[in-house]
């Protein structure tokens, strides 16, 4: 990105003020890693979770995790391990796994740095295929 801290935390924080949430969308250094998105903010504007969302296009991600912000607004909850059917269209429920705090330095360095040490929440939202099977369901298939 070539943005220095300051910049960044600057352009975080307007965001957070004006959106109510920043997104941050993050690219593999490795060939083994999958590209992902997050929230930042959700914890101090909604008093939600932030939202990880792993393997999808920027776009996609980004239309998910707003769609997260305006559920959020109305007062949604999120319940981590339940199904939830208001995310997604056509009978599609997602399911949001909670991120172990030992994690977050991995994959939430940014939104680490944006709370400084003020204590947030996150999960992980796992979608369906086309048949409505999770990852951890067999013939689970992935999509592009």
């Amino acid at each position: 990105m070539g943005e220095d801290l300051a910049t960044q935390n600057q352009r975080i924080s307007d965001n957070i003020r004006e959106y109510g949430w920043h997104c941050l969308h993050v690219f593999p250094t490795k060939d083994d890693q999958d590209k992902f998105s997050y929230s930042i903010g959700f914890g101090e504007s909604y008093g939600a979770p932030e939202v990880l969302i792993f393997g999808l296009e920027r776009e996609k991600a980004h239309a998910l995790l707003n769609e997260c912000a305006h559920l959020f607004e109305g007062g949604h909850i999120i319940r981590p391990g339940a199904e939830d059917d208001d995310v997604l269209a056509g009978d599609y429920k997602v399911v949001f796994r909670s991120v172990r705090p030992d994690c977050f330095g991995e994959y939430l360095g940014t939104a680490v740095r944006y709370y400084q040490g003020r204590p947030f929440s996150a999960v992980v939202m796992f979608l369906p295929d086309r048949q409505h099977r999770f990852p951890w369901q067999p013939g689970y298939e992935d999509i592009p």
